[in-house]
């Protein structure tokens, strides 16, 4: 069969049979853990011992015994339990397990009721074969139910829920067994009467619960091979199987290092317990009390992961879990274990072991074959049930080793528990070399989270599965770190060679496996990025080739369009919104070697509509870009309070800015905004106009929200002083005050008037032609920015017959009449009419053909 379709959101009917299914495996691991725990406080009450004859004086008792027998079917069972998973339905699989469980039940009620304690023990081995038949079904049907995108989410509640019913389920079990048992005059046959009495309620009350297992949506047969006993009674073609993907073996071995682990722990804190009460009647309650303690930090961990995955997977939170896991466990070898510092600490590791299983666990799911899901999941578990075996095995050659050498029981404990915490430690150390990756990102993005508020917008456009490729804008040397964080999917990158000289760059394209394009050898590269798109990969390249020093979209690139064409695979634009301003940008002239404005810094992330590879062209994918602009100064500025706010201070505009209705003030903070995302009137820095010019005035977006929104007054003057250096705005009236003036100083000349296309050549004089329609600004020239290198390419931030370049926020449709408009959140519905034989370029420049010296390039759209 075919790999599910994972691109649509689950329906309500899927949902609700995710729901019934954990309602099911919960009651189904409740009661399971209540029998087998009746089972083992029952034997230790008539004081059945197991003892394995490996040396003098090693036993291993009933709780060993009791984790051997619950591992050994995982190790057993493992290829037929995956066989059936993929054959049948997992739904049917679930239910058939569940019959068979109420069933099993039966039998334990009457082995206790004939007072037969092996035939008791074959139920609770019986129910621990069930669990080797169902989990690969019940892991498995999670991405069957509701797809990969909730993948992370539903196996965190999954797990959480299941360490919640075992839990209670062993606390319950053992609390009901002691208090009753308690409460008789004790003996060998009152602990059979105390024993039987719970087992037949909770078999009665588990034969209703079979309807949760109906309830549960019936998911196709995955159609595996039919029974061959030399595949299904044969551990090593699965094995070869999970093997053969790198990947894979190592996210399995993850798994498997985490059972060991807990077995340990388990059997640790057992041995903990006799120390403490010198082996007396509490060494069992105290017992309790630790595992209780673990389970319950599991259990929140299982939750906070299933939050922390809602949007993805992210493998990042399995080295940063087992860093923390280290730290608790060596921890606990120095504490006394008593008292709420020590349960602290258990219980922070148990929050710990959840986050570091939960991210493996979604992982592998999502990875696996369909038709194969349940076979891989089985021989996972294989490896996972002989971890626990070896984990038993190695306690108890510990606990030996410490008798022969005369180590007492207290010192061997916490000797014990630090060995586990150095081995914890180098596995740890060990992932993060195999996941430099996942960890720095991890990592990176937390701090870039942390410096920056990042609104993400229509997610849902990059595709759940296969091969995309991402086209964001270009504005900061962070601009990977802020995609990785806004991107539902892991992200591979192409950067050009030029940046790598960075020595930050150059170590980013090492961990995130990054293409380098070489100007000379663009081939290669290109090979390489259509290799990942058809391996399924969201590959990000920047279409622009270099970051831009003006804020602006710099000109296109020709390199995705024969990448698109010969991948076949969807285009995606994206728009980070806010990043100009960030110290990462070029922004007051230089990258780098500058304080942030404020922090938390906030930016929107907008994707796109997809682009079909057939129809990728340099129009195409700008015209998405620009597209992408609006949407995320939209989402910016969705707060109803924007249409409310009220600038503060004293310009005579104000009054009218008050008169607007709430949809026309928005777009006055919204066009401020704009102005405020390009390198011309800088922030922070006042700029000024003539009292008597009645331009400046009618631009509210210019004179009111840009100072407002960015700390940069305009400050009103009566005349121009050409010996100081300062930025200008105005129209006709300062054009004609400077024709008049004496300019000594450099002056940056914004004209807005609607002479602004006729050049004024005057020595110290930057003349920037700028464009408002209806008092909103559109485009706007700027001085040239520097260079900040000497290799680096060279950006105009004017051209001649130009208005300068299209702000961001803003993109261009033609309308009925054959006009140009201006459309984005800072226009009215149905957008601002430019001036006739208005024409956008290549590289972002607003120009009117008309015009005594057209732009290089130039078109109409």
């Amino acid at each position: 069969m075919a790999e599910e379709s994972l691109e649509n959101e689950p329906t309500r009917r899927q949902w609700r049979g995710f729901w019934w299914m954990i309602a099911q495996q919960t009651q189904g691991a409740f009661y399971d853990r209540l029998a087998q725990f009746i089972l083992i406080s029952l034997a230790s009450a008539i004081g059945s011992v197991v003892l394995i004859p490996v040396g003098k004086g090693l036993e291993i008792e009933i709780t060993s015994a009791a984790w051997l027998m619950m591992a050994l079917p995982m190790v057993l069972f493992a290829p037929l339990a995956g066989w059936v998973s993929d054959r049948f339905s997992k739904r049917d699989v679930m239910l058939a397990v569940a019959i068979c469980q109420t069933l099993v039940l039966a039998e334990i009620c009457g082995a206790v009721a004939l007072r037969n304690l092996p035939l008791a023990l074959c139920g609770f081995f019986a129910l621990a074969v069930l669990a080797a038949f169902s989990s690969p079904a019940k892991l498995g049907i999670n991405k069957e139910l509701i797809g990969s995108k909730h993948l992370g989410f539903a196996m965190g509640i999954q797990q959480m829920t299941a360490m919640l019913a075992i839990l209670v389920g062993q606390i319950f079990a053992g609390w009901l067994f002691d208090h009753r048992f308690t409460d008789t005059s004790g003996g060998v046959a009152m602990a059979w009467q105390v024993a039987l009495a719970p087992l037949l309620l909770f078999f009665v009350l588990a034969v209703p619960g079979l309807a949760l297992a109906w309830a549960i949506p019936r998911v196709p047969a995955q159609d595996g091979p039919v029974f061959a006993w030399k595949r299904e009674a044969s551990f090593f073609p699965n094995l070869a199987d999970l093997w053969r993907d790198v990947p894979l073996r190592r996210a399995s071995f993850g798994t498997a290092f985490f059972w060991g682990f807990a077995v340990l722990m388990n059997l640790w804190l057992v041995k903990l317990a006799k120390v403490m009460t010198g082996g007396g009647d509490g060494s069992g309650s105290q017992a309790a009390i630790f595992m209780a303690t673990a389970s319950l930090g599991m259990a929140v961990g299982f939750g906070f992961t299933s939050f922390l995955m809602r949007r993805r997977i992210e493998l990042g939170w399995v080295p940063v879990a087992g860093m923390s896991m280290t730290g608790a466990t060596i921890g606990l070898s120095f504490m006394q274990p008593s008292g709420a510092v020590f349960l602290a600490t258990l219980a922070a590791l148990g929050f710990s072991t959840a986050v570091f299983l939960a991210p493996l666990n979604a992982w592998m799911q999502d990875r696996y074959p369909a038709a194969m899901r349940g076979r891989l999941q089985a021989t996972v578990n294989l490896q996972n049930g002989l971890a626990g075996i070896s984990a038993v095995i190695l306690s108890g050659f510990f606990e030996y080793g410490t008798k022969a050498l005369g180590i007492s029981p207290a010192m061997g404990s916490r000797l014990e528990i630090a060995f586990i915490g150095i081995v914890c430690g180098v596995v740890s150390l060990f992932i993060i070399r195999l996941l430099p990756g996942d960890f720095i990102r991890l990592v990176g993005c937390a701090v870039i989270r942390a410096i920056y508020r990042i609104q993400i917008v229509n997610p849902e456009r990059i595709p759940a599965v296969g091969g995309a490729l991402l086209l964001p804008n270009h504005v900061t040397f962070a601009d990977g770190f802020f995609i990785t964080a806004a991107s539902p999917r892991p992200v591979r990158f192409v950067m050009d060679e030029t940046f790598v000289a960075n020595p930050a760059v150059r170590l980013f394209t090492r961990i995130f496996d990054t293409v380098t394009i070489r100007r000379d050898q663009p081939r290669e590269a290109i090979r390489i990025t259509i290799d990942a798109l058809k391996n399924g990969d969201l590959v990000c390249l920047f279409p622009e080739g270099q970051l831009t020093r003006t804020g602006t979209l710099c000109e296109l690139r020709r390199g995705f369009e024969l990448i698109a064409k010969k991948a076949g695979h969807p285009l995606i634009p994206m728009w980070i919104d806010g990043s100009w301003g960030s110290i990462f940008s070029f922004e007051r002239g230089r990258f780098f070697s500058k304080f942030p404005y404020h922090l938390p810094y906030g930016m929107t992330a907008a994707f796109g509509e997809e682009i079909q590879s057939q129809e990728a062209d340099l129009a195409t994918v700008r015209q998405g870009l620009l597209v992408a602009s609006a949407s995320a100064q939209a989402r910016h500025f969705s707060a109803t309070r924007w249409g409310n706010r009220m600038p503060t201070g004293g310009n005579p505009a104000i009054t009218g800015f008050r008169a607007l209705g709430e949809s026309a003030r928005r777009r006055i903070w919204i066009n401020g905004h704009q102005i405020g995302q390009i390198n011309a009137l800088q922030r922070r820095k006042p700029f000024f106009a003539l009292h008597q010019d009645p331009l400046p005035p009618q631009l509210l977006g210019l004179s009111l929200t840009f100072p407002e929104l960015f700390a940069a007054p305009l400050k009103s003057r009566d005349s121009v002083d050409g010996k100081q250096p300062a930025a200008w705005v105005g129209g006709e009236v300062l054009r004609e005050m400077l024709d008049i003036t004496q300019i000594t100083q450099q002056i940056e000349f914004y004209d807005f008037g609607a002479e602004a296309l006729t050049p004024i050549c005057r020595p110290g004089l930057i003349h920037c032609p700028c464009l408002a329609v209806g008092g909103i600004v559109i485009a706007m020239s700027m001085p040239d920015p520097a260079q900040p290198t000497a290799d680096s390419e060279p950006q105009a931030g004017s051209k001649p017959g130009t208005w300068g370049k299209l702000l961001p926020g803003w993109y261009l449709l033609i309308a009925g009449n054959g006009h140009l408009r201006a459309h984005g959140p800072a226009a009215v519905e149905e957008g601002l009419e430019l001036p006739l034989g208005t024409y956008l370029d290549a590289e972002g420049f607003l120009g009117r053909k008309d015009s005594d010296a057209p732009g290089d390039g130039s078109r109409k759209l």
